[in-house]
């Protein structure tokens, strides 16, 4: 299901300015987010905005909760998780825009090709700081939800495995 809402047409929906009690994000498909692999991840205007639950089908889940004006990956590549067969979503380049929202329970990448760091909802190294004017490479995320006013993909295709 998750594959379908990241590739369906804009949202109207907007999330809370704060993160809130316990389940109080937008509904995610599952307890087993999706992987999310991308050879560069470049935001505009980057900013952690907390660490909330997020209702599923099987009970709350924690996620870190991350706020972008615009997003641009490449070699983008989505894998369910959730024990059943596997599918996924593949992109040359996907591009995120306006109220963009990112919903992650884990978050690994390289900033500027150099420093790696992983982030979580259970445990961050650190506050993540980000430069709103920074790329990372070799991102990983498991991904809880997206959502974004437009998504504008390059040779999106559907994989099933």
């Amino acid at each position: 299901m998750l594959p379908l809402l990241l590739a369906a047409a804009p949202t109207a929906w907007a999330p809370p300015a704060r993160a809130a009690g316990p389940a109080s994000g937008p509904p995610a498909a599952t307890r087993t987010p999706p992987t999310v692999t991308t050879s560069l991840f470049a935001p505009q205007g980057f900013a952690f905005a907390g660490v909330t639950e997020v209702a599923t089908a099987d009970g709350p889940l924690r996620v870190l909760v991350l706020k972008v004006r615009a997003a641009s990956l490449e070699d983008y590549r989505l894998r369910t998780r959730d024990g059943r067969e596997e599918y996924g979503l593949a992109a040359r380049s996907l591009e995120l825009r306006g109220d963009v929202t990112l919903y992650l329970t884990k978050f690994s990448g390289c900033i500027d090709g150099l420093l790696c760091l992983t982030f979580s909802a259970d445990g961050l190294p650190a506050p993540p700081v980000i430069p709103p004017f920074v790329f990372m490479t070799r991102v990983s995320a498991e991904q809880a939800l997206v959502t974004s006013d437009v998504i504008v993909t390059d040779g999106l295709r559907l994989e099933a495995s």
